[in-house]
C-alpha cells in the first residue's frame, strides 16, 4: 500500500487549481488607446486587444518580463492599419467591450481570473470563449477554450501531398507544419495556413511561425499551442468574424493579402516533357504541340522539367540557363511561342542551385552538412543577399525581355525537403529555423516577387517588352504567401485513393486563400494513370480544377495523342468545353483575387448552415453556379451526389432538372464527369479556340438556366500584363435574369482596355424552358428562324431546338455601350 505524504498531497491540489484556473492571472489594471486596449494581470502577465476593422481583432498574450513583438514580426500580414473602434464599459467583475459602430461583436473580459468570451450580436452561446485560457509550459504556447459539441471546423491548409482525409476538421488534433506528414517520398507540399473557420461564423489566424497544433474537440479539448522549441514566441492570433464563410475569406485574404492572379494562359491546358527520352529540344516541342493542335486539340503552356537547362539537362549535374546543344537559339524558339500562342515556365530544383552562376558558399543555410540531401545547396532565403542574387540569376538567364528569350513562369522545386535541419540552427535574419521552418516558404516568394519580379516590372522602359504578370509555383507554401506566388501538391501516386486527396486538397488550399490550385491531374508517379483514371481524372477532374496540368514519367504519358482514342476524345471533349467556358474560369479567378473566393469551394462555404455540406466534401461549387461531383472510381460509375436545397440542378449532360434538396444515385459515362448547373445560373462562353490567345470575344455565347432569378458579371482584360491592377485596364458587364417575365438584361460594358472590341454579337440559350416563346429585343419583336437561318446566323432572331429543349437567340453585332433588354 502507497501512502500519500500530506506535503505531496497539498501540491497536487495546488497544481489541480493552478491548471484549472489557466496561469493569465487577476486582473490589476488596463490601458486603452484608440483602436487598442492592453490588460494586465497580478502575475504581470498581458493581454492585448488590437481593433484592425469592425470585423478583425488581433489577440496576443504575453508572460511577464516580455514585450509585444514588433507589429510585423512576421510579414504575414500585409497591413497593420488599425481602424476597428469599441466601447468599453467596466463593470464589478468584468469589462464588456461592444466592437465597431454596428456594434456586431462583443468581448467580455472576465477578472478574476482574467478570461474574455466573444459573442455575436445575435448569439446567445459564445462564439469563442476561454476555458482554461492562455497556459505557458515549459516550450510551449497553449491557449484553451470551451467545447461546444455542434461546432464545426475547416480549413488549416494540408500536410504532405494534400493527404485531407475529411473538411471537416470537428474531433481531430491537425496541424500543417514545414516537414509533416513525411513517408517514403520525404515531405513534399505542404500548406501551412494556421488559418480555420467554425460554422459559428467565425475564423483564427494563428500569427505564428513556430510549430502549431489545433485540437478541434479530441478529448473534450478545444484550442491550440505553438512549440517554441526554447526558443522566444508569443500567443498572437486574430479573431476574423463574418458570419458568412464568404465574407471570413474575404476579410482573411485583406489580411494576409489577395491572391496574386495568374495570365489567361496559365488557365489553358498546360503539359510537360517529364520522362520522355526523345526530347532533344526545341523541336520536340514544337512538333508534339503542332501535332495535338492539327489534331484539334487546344494547347496554352510549355512546362519544362529539367531538359531544357544547361549542362546535363538531368535532375542533378544542370544549372538555371538554356542549354546551347538542345536549345542553340532561344530568341528564335521565343518567337515560335509568341507565333504559336504558348506560354512557358522554366523549371529549378534545389539541389541545382550551387551549380548556378553566381552562387556563393554564404548563401546557404549553416550546418546543414550530414543533415539534409545536397548539402552545399541549401539556399537561406532569409538571407536578402542570396534573394536578390536569386531574382537577378532569373531575370539575367531568360527574363529579362530585353534577351528576347522565353519565360512566363517560374516552377520552383524541391524547397521543402530541409526538414532535417536542426531547431537551433541560427539563420541570417538572427532567428531559429524552429522559427523560420514554417516562414521560409513565405521568403521564397517574397523574394522571387515581391523584391524581384515586381520591382523589375515597375522599372521595364517602355517598348523593351511586356510588363508579364508574374506567376510563380513552388512545392510547398505558407500563409501570406499567396499575394505572391502558388504551389502545387506534389509528386502524387496515380490512384483512385490520391484522386480523392487532391479534390479535399484543393478545398483546403481555397479555403487557406490559395484559390489556384495546381496539382499533378492524374497524379505523378510511374506508371501513371491507367486510361479510366486518365479520362476521369487528368481530363474530367483536371480540366474543372484552377490550373489545368496532366504531369508525369513513365509509359503512360499525359499527352492526349500518346493514349488511345477513348482517351483522345475524352480529352477532345474536355477541352473544348473548358476553353468554351473561359469567361465563365477567369471571370471566377478574378473574384478570387478581388475577394479571396476560391474558384473551386468546398460546399461549405456556400452552404454552412445545411449539415450535408460538412459530409459531402468530394464534390465543389466551380464558382457560384456550377456544381462538380468528380468520379474518383475504377470501375463504378454510380455515385452520391447531395444537391443543396434552396433551388433545383440542372444536368449539365442531359439538362434534366433534378430537385434539391436531396441525396441522389447518379449513374455517369466514364467520360462526362457529373455537372449540375443552379436554377438561374448565367454561364457565358466564346466559340471554341485551341488557345487562350485567339478566343474570340466579341461572340459571346450566354447560357440562362431559368427557374430562378440569376446574375453574372462578366470580367475581361487583356490576359497578359499587370495593367488590370496597376492602371485599373479591365471591363464589366453586368448581365440579369429575372424569371418573372423571362426578362435577361446586358448591361453596358464599363471600362476598357488594350485591344478591347467595341461590338459583340451574342449567341443566347434559354435551358428549361417549355416551349417556343415569342420574344422582343429591346421591344421589338424577334423573328423566329428556321435551321438554314439559324446555321447562318446572319440576321437577328430566335430559334427553338426542340431535341435539346433549348430556346436560342442571336443577335448581330451591337455596340458594348448599349443595354440590350430581351423578354
Amino acid at each position: 500500500m502507497i501512502v500519500l505524504k500530506p506535503v505531496f498531497l497539498w501540491t497536487l491540489f495546488i497544481m489541480v487549481c493552478f491548471q484549472a484556473k489557466g496561469q493569465s492571472g487577476n486582473f490589476k489594471t488596463y490601458n486603452q488607446n484608440e483602436h487598442e486596449l492592453i490588460f494586465e494581470s497580478d502575475s504581470d502577465n498581458k493581454l492585448r486587444f488590437q481593433f484592425y476593422s469592425e470585423n478583425i481583432i488581433r489577440v496576443q498574450w504575453i508572460k511577464k518580463g516580455e514585450d509585444f513583438f514588433p507589429k510585423n514580426h512576421y510579414e504575414t500580414v500585409v497591413d497593420h492599419t488599425l481602424s476597428g473602434t469599441y466601447t468599453i464599459e467596466d463593470k464589478t467583475d468584468a469589462f464588456e467591450i461592444t466592437v465597431g459602430q454596428k456594434k456586431e461583436m462583443h468581448i467580455v473580459l472576465e477578472k478574476n481570473p482574467m478570461r474574455y468570451k466573444i459573442l455575436s450580436q445575435d448569439s446567445v452561446s459564445p462564439l469563442l470563449e476561454e476555458n482554461k485560457g492562455i497556459v505557458w509550459e515549459n516550450q510551449k504556447i497553449s491557449n484553451n477554450f470551451s467545447v461546444d459539441t455542434t461546432e464545426h471546423f475547416c480549413g488549416l491548409g494540408h500536410q504532405a501531398y494534400g493527404m485531407v482525409e475529411s473538411i471537416d476538421l470537428k474531433g481531430k488534433i491537425v496541424s500543417s507544419n514545414y516537414g509533416e506528414g513525411r513517408n517514403d517520398w520525404s515531405a513534399q507540399a505542404v500548406l501551412t495556413v494556421p488559418f480555420y473557420l467554425s460554422n459559428k461564423g467565425y475564423g483564427i489566424f494563428l500569427n505564428s511561425t513556430f510549430h502549431h497544433s489545433f485540437n478541434f474537440g479530441k478529448n473534450n479539448t478545444y484550442g491550440f499551442s505553438i512549440d517554441t522549441k526554447g526558443f522566444n514566441g508569443q500567443m498572437d492570433y486574430f479573431f476574423i468574424y463574418g458570419p458568412e464563410f464568404k465574407t471570413i475569406i474575404n476579410n482573411y485574404t485583406q489580411l494576409t493579402g489577395r491572391p496574386r492572379l495568374p495570365q489567361l494562359s496559365m488557365f489553358g491546358l498546360q503539359l510537360s516533357d517529364k520522362g520522355d527520352p526523345e526530347n532533344d529540344g526545341m523541336d520536340w516541342w514544337t512538333n508534339k504541340i503542332k501535332e495535338h493542335r492539327k489534331a484539334g486539340f487546344p494547347f496554352d503552356h510549355i512546362v519544362n522539367d529539367n531538359r531544357w537547362r544547361a549542362g546535363s539537362g538531368a535532375w542533378a549535374g544542370s544549372w538555371f540557363e538554356w542549354d546551347s546543344i538542345r536549345y542553340p537559339n532561344p530568341k528564335a524558339y521565343n518567337q515560335w511561342c509568341k507565333d504559336n500562342n504558348v506560354t512557358m515556365t522554366l523549371d529549378l530544383n534545389r539541389n541545382t542551385i550551387a551549380d548556378c552562376e553566381g552562387w556563393k558558399p554564404e548563401y546557404n543555410l549553416p550546418q546543414t552538412e550530414g543533415v539534409v540531401k545536397y548539402p552545399n545547396s541549401a539556399p537561406d532565403y532569409t538571407n536578402p543577399n542570396m534573394r536578390n542574387w536569386i531574382w537577378k540569376m532569373f531575370w539575367d538567364k531568360s527574363f529579362n525581355p530585353e534577351l528576347n528569350y522565353p519565360g512566363d513562369a517560374l516552377w520552383i522545386d524541391e524547397t521543402d525537403d530541409l526538414y532535417e535541419l536542426n531547431d537551433s540552427v541560427i539563420c541570417a535574419n538572427g532567428r531559429s529555423w524552429a522559427e523560420n521552418e514554417n516562414y521560409y516558404p513565405f521568403l521564397i516568394a517574397k523574394g522571387i516577387v515581391g523584391e524581384g519580379w515586381d520591382n523589375e516590372n515597375n522599372n521595364i522602359p517602355e517598348g523593351i517588352g511586356e510588363s508579364k504578370r508574374p506567376f510563380v509555383w513552388v512545392r510547398s507554401t505558407a500563409a501570406g504567401a499567396q499575394r505572391y506566388a502558388s504551389y502545387w501538391s506534389g509528386d502524387i501516386p496515380s490512384t483512385c485513393e490520391f484522386m480523392k486527396y487532391s479534390i479535399r486538397a484543393m478545398l483546403n488550399s481555397g479555403l487557406g486563400g490559395f484559390p489556384y490550385f495546381n496539382h499533378d491531374a492524374g497524379g505523378f508517379r510511374q506508371p501513371g494513370p491507367d486510361d479510366n483514371l486518365y479520362v476521369q481524372w487528368a481530363m474530367g477532374f483536371g480540366s474543372l480544377t484552377p490550373i489545368w496540368r496532366p504531369h508525369g514519367p513513365g509509359k503512360n504519358q499525359r499527352w492526349p495523342l500518346d493514349r488511345d482514342k477513348t482517351c483522345q476524345a475524352a480529352a477532345l471533349k474536355y477541352g473544348k468545353m473548358r476553353y468554351q467556358m473561359m469567361p465563365y474560369i477567369y471571370t471566377q479567378a478574378y473574384n478570387a483575387y478581388a475577394t479571396g473566393m476560391p474558384m473551386a469551394r468546398s460546399m461549405v462555404i456556400d452552404y454552412q448552415s445545411q449539415p450535408e455540406a460538412w459530409k459531402y466534401d468530394l464534390q465543389y461549387m466551380w464558382g457560384n453556379e456550377l456544381l462538380i461531383a468528380p468520379i474518383c472510381s475504377e470501375n463504378d460509375m454510380t455515385s452520391e451526389i447531395w444537391l443543396p436545397s434552396g433551388q433545383d440542378w440542372y444536368d449539365y449532360w442531359t439538362d434534366n432538372l433534378v430537385a434539391g434538396g436531396q441525396v441522389i444515385k447518379h449513374q455517369s459515362k466514364i467520360d462526362e464527369t457529373p455537372i449540375f448547373i443552379k436554377q438561374g445560373a448565367i454561364i457565358p462562353e466564346y466559340p471554341y479556340a485551341q488557345s487562350t490567345f485567339t478566343l474570340d470575344p466579341s461572340i459571346l455565347i450566354i447560357h440562362v438556366y431559368v427557374g430562378k432569378d440569376g446574375e453574372f458579371t462578366l470580367y475581361e482584360d487583356d490576359g497578359v500584363t499587370e495593367k488590370f491592377r496597376t492602371k485599373n485596364e479591365k471591363r464589366t458587364t453586368k448581365i440579369i435574369y429575372q424569371e418573372l417575365g423571362n426578362k435577361l438584361t446586358i448591361y453596358p460594358s464599363e471600362g476598357t482596355y488594350d485591344d478591347a472590341i467595341s461590338n459583340r454579337s451574342y449567341q443566347i440559350y434559354f435551358h428549361g424552358t417549355d416551349g417556343i416563346k415569342k420574344l422582343r429585343l429591346n421591344n421589338k419583336k424577334l423573328k423566329l428562324l428556321s435551321s438554314h437561318e439559324k446555321s447562318t446566323n446572319n440576321k437577328d432572331g430566335v430559334f427553338w431546338n426542340e431535341k435539346d429543349k433549348t430556346l436560342g437567340v442571336f443577335i448581330n453585332p451591337q455596340s458594348i455601350n448599349q443595354t440590350l433588354i430581351l423578354k
